[in-house]
């Protein structure tokens, strides 16, 4: 049904929110948007809340945006934290997609809570400025 992408000041990381029934065109455009943000603000750490899916993007589709990720040629400093939707089926879409994006040389993680997933980012975005 639909996505949303913003700049968060806490943590500093571009939000992709996915909620109700999405597309495999929905998440080409919110990968799109993601992308343009990130090159706008120079920022790739992206907070992925999958959390109000109503229903799972195929495998196809989880696997052509990790392969559009890769292709982007902005591995050294992409890290995603993705928020789980609830349910197994959903869980198991998300640890597809966090082997998918992993297997492509992407940092990734995929976590069943918001805090879990922020409290990673912020991990990561010491990482990166060290």
């Amino acid at each position: 049904m639909g996505t949303s992408v913003r700049l968060l000041d806490d943590p500093v990381c571009i939000e992709a929110r996915y909620f109700g029934d999405v597309t495999p065109a929905d998440l080409i455009t919110a990968l799109d948007d993601v992308f343009a943000l990130a090159r706008e603000e120079d920022l790739w750490l992206i907070l992925a809340d999958t959390s109000e899916l109503t229903s799972d993007p195929s495998v196809f589709a989880l696997y052509d945006v990790a392969a559009q990720i890769a292709d982007a040629g902005v591995a050294r400093r992409f890290r995603e934290a993705v928020v789980a939707p609830p349910g197994a089926a959903s869980a198991d879409s998300a640890r597809f997609f966090e082997d998918a994006m992993v297997n492509r040389g992407l940092v990734a993680r995929v976590f069943g809570s918001r805090g879990a997933a922020e409290t990673w980012l912020c991990g990561q975005a010491r990482g990166l400025s060290a």
